[in-house]
């Protein structure tokens, strides 16, 4: 199938929420294109959307604060808890927060091309996520541009919050304890307002977020296949639960990390149906994660070498992360593809608006361009 057709085919359920009645239609369909490959599901465990995440970090912080009023004790070490637990969450590390029930099973797809007579020195994961994302307010038009900035005053009030346990237990007061008062409203409100869309309107089609990336990454997988590069192992990973907090792709990586050599590379594909083809090279919402590596430099370089990606320049993303994240933090050379428009925003995303209808393939034709030049590029190096 064409790239275009395995997006409208994703883009035909009415989503690939985790675990709901749609995700073993989808897998079963995503496995049966690669017939000559070896295609293994491996399972884990998450939470099914991170709307479970957002009301267990509140509510403990909101049960924190409020018991600083009847048992200060109590509210200091449950704020403690869960402000560590959302500092760690909200700034892309691995929370134990993710691990909270109710929990269930969700998948990943790893696909291989038959082992060759030798080992390869090099290896290239192509990844990509096939579920979808709860509808969220926070991702409206008008409201996006501000999220990373909301999301910073959130936590910079979580330390507030923290402080005002640590007072409160050490020094109690009626002003310290209404300021408490205040801030369980303000975190109530803020969950409230962040998670209404989805109990109302569920989950988004995903057209653009990601049945682009899981076409462009399987379209780059076969073409390289092809190639039969003596140099370089080509392994394709359809990740789960990136839309919970990219549980997918770290349990992969938890997997499979001791099969990596130093020559390990991580090419991530996500949301390319609307805007200009980026090479991310900063993501983070607190603070920066910066993409500075031997994979990004082979990116550039590819840019370089064929005119129909003159117009390919680097990006930053700081709405949530990537599935690369994990990668990145543990040493991995990695990259993710992305489409940003004029405002370095991703139109449509985890709104009802991301539909087949508001999908431009032209990001997504260019990022398997790239990414076939880079698997190229990576082999003769």
């Amino acid at each position: 199938m064409t790239p275009k057709q395995i997006v409208e085919k994703l883009a035909s359920f009415p989503n690939r929420g985790v675990a709901t009645p749609n995700e073993i239609p989808v897998l079963e369909y995503l496995s049966s294109l690669f017939p000559a490959q070896e295609v293994i599901q491996e399972s884990f465990k998450t939470p099914k959307t991170y709307i479970a995440i957002v009301w267990w970090l509140i509510g403990g912080l909101v049960v924190g604060l409020l018991a600083l009023n009847f048992y200060p004790i109590f509210g200091l070490f449950i704020t403690l808890i869960f402000v560590t637990l959302a500092m760690l969450y909200f700034n892309w590390y691995a929370s134990p927060v993710a691990s909270f029930p109710p929990l269930v099973t969700s998948h990943n797809l790893v696909i291989k091309q038959k082992k060759a007579e030798k080992p390869k020195p090099k290896k290239l994961i192509l990844m990509a996520h096939w579920d979808t994302a709860p509808i969220s307010v926070l991702y409206m038009p008008q409201m996006v541009g501000n999220f990373r900035q909301s999301l910073k005053i959130s936590l910079m009030l979580m330390v507030v919050a923290q402080f005002v346990a640590i007072s409160q237990f050490l020094v109690p007061n009626n002003f310290i304890m209404l300021v408490g008062n205040i801030l369980a409203f303000y975190f109530l409100l803020q969950a409230i307002i962040g998670t209404i869309d989805y109990f109302r309107l569920g989950y988004s089609n995903g057209a653009s977020d990601n049945a682009t990336g899981v076409a462009a990454a399987i379209e780059t997988a076969h073409k390289l296949w092809g190639k039969n590069l003596p140099n370089l192992e080509i392994e394709l990973v359809l990740t789960g639960a990136e839309e919970v907090g990219m549980i997918g792709s770290r349990a992969y990586m938890k997997k499979h990390y001791t099969e990596f050599n130093k020559e390990t590379y991580l090419l991530n594909f996500d949301t390319l149906g609307k805007g200009n083809l980026k090479i991310i090279t900063q993501t983070g919402s607190w603070s920066n994660i910066v993409y500075d590596n031997h994979l990004i430099q082979v990116a550039k370089q590819a840019v370089t070498e064929l005119p129909t990606l003159k117009n390919v320049t680097t990006g930053a993303w700081h709405t949530a992360d990537f599935d690369s994240v994990w990668f990145q933090r543990a040493g991995v050379p990695a990259v993710t593809l992305a489409a940003l428009d004029a405002h370095g925003r991703m139109p449509n995303i985890h709104r009802p608006t991301d539909i087949l209808s508001n999908v431009d393939f032209l990001p997504m034709e260019k990022a398997i361009i790239l990414a076939e030049k880079i698997g190229e590029n990576l082999n003769h190096t």
